[in-house]
Protein backbone atom coordinates (compact mmCIF):
# COMPACT_ATOMS: atom_id res chain seq x y z
CA UNK A 1 0.00 0.00 0.00
CA UNK A 2 1.22 3.47 -0.73
CA UNK A 3 0.83 5.91 2.13
CA UNK A 4 0.30 9.65 0.59
CA UNK A 5 2.53 12.02 2.58
CA UNK A 6 2.58 16.04 3.03
CA UNK A 7 5.72 18.07 3.95
CA UNK A 8 5.17 20.14 6.56
CA UNK A 9 7.53 22.96 7.60
CA UNK A 10 8.01 22.95 11.46
CA UNK A 11 9.02 25.85 13.39
CA UNK A 12 9.08 26.46 17.21
CA UNK A 13 7.37 29.46 18.74
CA UNK A 14 6.56 30.20 22.40
CA UNK A 15 8.52 26.43 23.34
CA UNK A 16 5.91 24.65 21.47
CA UNK A 17 6.67 23.18 18.18
CA UNK A 18 4.35 23.59 15.63
CA UNK A 19 3.82 22.36 12.07
CA UNK A 20 1.84 24.08 8.75
CA UNK A 21 1.55 22.73 5.39
CA UNK A 22 4.54 23.50 2.93
CA UNK A 23 2.08 24.50 0.36
CA UNK A 24 0.92 27.45 2.49
CA UNK A 25 4.41 29.04 3.04
CA UNK A 26 5.88 31.57 0.48
CA UNK A 27 9.04 32.14 2.44
CA UNK A 28 10.62 33.19 5.61
CA UNK A 29 11.80 36.86 6.18
CA UNK A 30 13.14 38.57 9.59
CA UNK A 31 11.02 40.19 11.53
CA UNK A 32 11.64 43.28 11.30
CA UNK A 33 10.23 46.97 9.48
CA UNK A 34 6.90 45.60 11.46
CA UNK A 35 4.73 48.79 11.76
CA UNK A 36 1.49 48.73 14.12
CA UNK A 37 -2.02 48.24 12.49
CA UNK A 38 -4.72 50.21 14.18
CA UNK A 39 -8.13 48.80 14.44
CA UNK A 40 -6.71 44.76 13.61
CA UNK A 41 -7.65 42.41 16.33
CA UNK A 42 -5.33 42.21 19.09
CA UNK A 43 -3.20 39.22 17.64
CA UNK A 44 -2.47 41.52 14.87
CA UNK A 45 0.52 42.74 15.11
CA UNK A 46 1.10 45.10 12.45
CA UNK A 47 1.86 45.14 8.97
CA UNK A 48 5.04 44.68 7.33
CA UNK A 49 6.42 45.62 3.20
CA UNK A 50 6.52 42.13 1.34
CA UNK A 51 7.67 41.78 -2.08
CA UNK A 52 5.57 44.98 -2.81
CA UNK A 53 2.68 44.30 -1.14
CA UNK A 54 1.96 45.06 2.71
CA UNK A 55 0.63 42.40 4.77
CA UNK A 56 -0.49 42.09 8.22
CA UNK A 57 1.74 39.74 10.52
CA UNK A 58 -0.32 37.96 13.52
CA UNK A 59 1.20 37.29 16.66
CA UNK A 60 1.63 33.22 16.74
CA UNK A 61 1.70 33.01 20.32
CA UNK A 62 -1.35 35.56 21.22
CA UNK A 63 -3.19 33.70 17.82
CA UNK A 64 -2.49 30.17 19.69
CA UNK A 65 -3.03 30.85 23.37
CA UNK A 66 0.22 29.54 23.91
CA UNK A 67 1.49 30.55 27.79
CA UNK A 68 5.14 31.45 27.51
CA UNK A 69 7.69 28.77 28.18
CA UNK A 70 11.06 29.12 28.97
CA UNK A 71 13.07 28.73 25.50
CA UNK A 72 16.47 29.41 24.48
CA UNK A 73 15.12 30.60 21.29
CA UNK A 74 15.16 34.17 19.76
CA UNK A 75 11.07 35.28 20.31
CA UNK A 76 9.75 36.83 17.60
CA UNK A 77 12.78 36.64 15.30
CA UNK A 78 11.16 35.38 11.80
CA UNK A 79 8.08 35.98 9.81
CA UNK A 80 7.13 33.23 8.28
CA UNK A 81 4.74 34.37 4.72
CA UNK A 82 1.87 32.53 4.04
CA UNK A 83 -0.43 31.92 1.38
CA UNK A 84 -4.05 31.26 2.13
CA UNK A 85 -7.78 30.71 0.34
CA UNK A 86 -10.39 32.71 2.05
CA UNK A 87 -13.72 33.03 1.00
CA UNK A 88 -12.86 36.72 -0.22
CA UNK A 89 -9.68 35.05 -2.39
CA UNK A 90 -6.08 34.92 -2.14
CA UNK A 91 -4.45 36.04 0.94
CA UNK A 92 -0.98 37.08 2.48
CA UNK A 93 -0.17 37.50 6.02
CA UNK A 94 2.99 36.94 8.05
CA UNK A 95 3.33 34.82 11.53
CA UNK A 96 6.14 35.20 13.74
CA UNK A 97 8.00 32.60 14.87
CA UNK A 98 11.14 31.55 16.97
CA UNK A 99 12.81 29.46 15.01
CA UNK A 100 12.26 27.41 11.90
CA UNK A 101 13.32 23.71 12.27
CA UNK A 102 13.14 21.71 9.21
CA UNK A 103 10.21 20.06 6.61
CA UNK A 104 9.21 16.91 7.28
CA UNK A 105 6.64 14.32 5.11
CA UNK A 106 4.04 13.17 7.11
CA UNK A 107 0.85 11.01 6.63
CA UNK A 108 -2.44 12.45 7.29
CA UNK A 109 -3.46 8.95 9.27
CA UNK A 110 -0.19 9.76 11.53
CA UNK A 111 -1.63 13.18 12.76
CA UNK A 112 -4.48 12.49 15.84
CA UNK A 113 -7.27 14.06 15.66
CA UNK A 114 -8.02 16.30 18.72
CA UNK A 115 -11.04 16.97 21.00
CA UNK A 116 -12.28 20.62 20.11
CA UNK A 117 -14.25 21.31 22.98
CA UNK A 118 -12.30 23.65 24.18
CA UNK A 119 -10.63 27.72 23.82
CA UNK A 120 -7.16 26.27 24.39
CA UNK A 121 -4.42 25.79 21.67
CA UNK A 122 -5.32 21.97 21.71
CA UNK A 123 -9.14 22.91 21.01
CA UNK A 124 -8.62 25.59 18.49
CA UNK A 125 -10.55 25.34 14.95
CA UNK A 126 -6.58 25.81 13.17
CA UNK A 127 -5.65 22.81 14.76
CA UNK A 128 -5.80 19.90 12.51
CA UNK A 129 -3.89 17.55 15.36
CA UNK A 130 -1.06 16.60 16.81
CA UNK A 131 1.70 14.27 15.47
CA UNK A 132 3.86 12.46 17.84
CA UNK A 133 7.77 11.98 17.07
CA UNK A 134 9.74 8.92 17.78
CA UNK A 135 10.98 11.04 20.23
CA UNK A 136 8.07 11.45 22.57
CA UNK A 137 7.83 15.31 21.38
CA UNK A 138 4.35 16.59 20.10
CA UNK A 139 3.95 18.94 17.14
CA UNK A 140 0.61 20.54 16.65
CA UNK A 141 0.02 20.39 12.93
CA UNK A 142 -1.86 23.27 12.21
CA UNK A 143 -4.39 24.38 9.34
CA UNK A 144 -3.79 27.93 8.40
CA UNK A 145 -6.61 28.72 6.35
CA UNK A 146 -8.60 28.72 10.09
CA UNK A 147 -6.14 31.49 11.68
CA UNK A 148 -8.83 34.06 10.79
CA UNK A 149 -12.47 34.09 11.37
CA UNK A 150 -14.57 35.83 8.59
CA UNK A 151 -14.78 39.14 11.08
CA UNK A 152 -11.54 39.30 12.07
CA UNK A 153 -10.95 39.41 8.21
CA UNK A 154 -13.37 42.45 7.61
CA UNK A 155 -11.57 44.03 10.60
CA UNK A 156 -8.09 43.75 9.28
CA UNK A 157 -9.48 44.70 5.67
CA UNK A 158 -10.91 48.13 7.51
CA UNK A 159 -7.51 48.70 9.17
CA UNK A 160 -5.67 48.18 6.37
CA UNK A 161 -3.85 51.16 4.63
CA UNK A 162 -5.24 52.08 1.11
CA UNK A 163 -4.56 54.73 -1.45
CA UNK A 164 -6.91 57.44 -2.64
CA UNK A 165 -8.40 55.23 -5.85
CA UNK A 166 -8.84 52.55 -2.62
CA UNK A 167 -5.96 50.14 -3.92
CA UNK A 168 -4.13 49.00 -0.85
CA UNK A 169 -0.72 50.84 -0.47
CA UNK A 170 2.04 49.57 -2.24
CA UNK A 171 4.96 51.63 -0.70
Amino acid sequence: MNIQKEPYMTFRVGGRMCAVPVTNVIEVAESDSINPLPGAPAYVVGIKKFRQEIVPIIDTVQRLSIPTMPSKDVPNKYAVMFEINTHGGIRKFGALVDKVVNVVDVSNSDIKTINNSDDTLSGAAFVKGILTTDDGHFIYMLTPENFFSNQDLQRIEKAMPIDSSDNPIVA
